[in-house]
């Protein structure tokens, strides 16, 4: 939401909220609370009165708290309501005065892919770390099995993508934990998605840890067979590493990957 479509919604619910407020203030007493406080033995009294105005000249009626507390509380709040509709109807007239006098500049094309401006006013160092953060679909798909803690302080699934997230995180190379993509047009939540530090290529990681179940091997297939055709090739723009029960993925092999695509 841009800032003037802000201050338009802002000014039609200030608007809104004074006539509820107006309403409520009508059938409020005419009368007005005054507080004067008065210190005997050094000790702080509140005394409430209330003042009107009788052929022009303000008369002040003192309010017993034991007697017409209701009548204070109601005086009390006619005074807030006041107050709230006096501060608003100052935003509503700021807003008013912004909307009739601001004239947006778009100077975020500056910044934009094809901008000559865009090397100039960007440090690529940066961009990599905006993207890491920003926010993305990320996958929802049972949250039961994300038990294990990774460094930005999210959980994945297993412990090898701790170790992956680990490695990425101890060289500083930004990532996605399960981004989900459209994958030769079908939904993939791939397990890391990465952004080259100094190129700002993208590259996929897909770790396959279970390689020694059966059933597991359709979606290996599944998996593979849409990332290729969508032109993703391990070695090139995708990273692929597998385990079973005997074979655990090393962490030293992590190490090595990172070595070879990103430093």
């Amino acid at each position: 939401m841009d800032q003037t479509t802000y201050f338009i919604d802002r000014k039609k619910k200030l608007e809104e909220d004074i006539k509820r407020v107006e309403k409520k203030l009508s059938s409020m007493p005419e009368e007005n609370l005054l507080c004067l406080r008065q210190v005997k033995d050094n000790k702080t009294y509140n005394l409430f009165y209330k003042q009107r105005t009788i052929d022009g000249k303000k008369v002040h009626t003192y309010i017993s708290k034991k007697e017409n507390i209701k009548e204070a509380k109601l005086l009390a709040k006619k005074k807030y309501l006041n107050k709230l509709k006096k501060d608003m109807c100052n935003e509503l007239k700021c807003i008013n005065y912004y909307l009739n006098h601001r004239i947006a500049d778009d100077c975020s094309q500056m910044l934009g892919p094809d901008s000559p401006y865009r090397e100039l006013l960007i440090d690529q160092r940066h961009i990599a770390s905006e993207w890491e953060y920003a926010p993305y679909n990320k996958s929802t798909d049972h949250p039961e099995h994300l038990t294990h803690p990774a460094p930005k302080g999210e959980m994945v699934r297993s412990k090898s993508e701790a170790k992956i997230a680990q490695a990425l995180f101890s060289h500083n190379i930004p990532y996605r934990y399960e981004e989900i993509h459209d994958i030769y047009g079908h939904p993939i939540a791939t397990d890391f998605t990465i952004m080259h530090p100094k190129t700002h290529q993208i590259i996929l990681w897909e770790h396959f840890g279970r390689c020694d179940d059966p059933s597991y091997q359709p979606t290996v297939d599944y998996k593979m067979y849409r990332y290729i055709r969508d032109g993703y090739l391990p070695g090139v723009n995708m990273i692929t590493t597998y385990e079973d029960s005997k074979h655990p993925l090393d962490f030293l092999e992590v190490e090595d990957i990172i070595q070879k695509f990103f430093l």
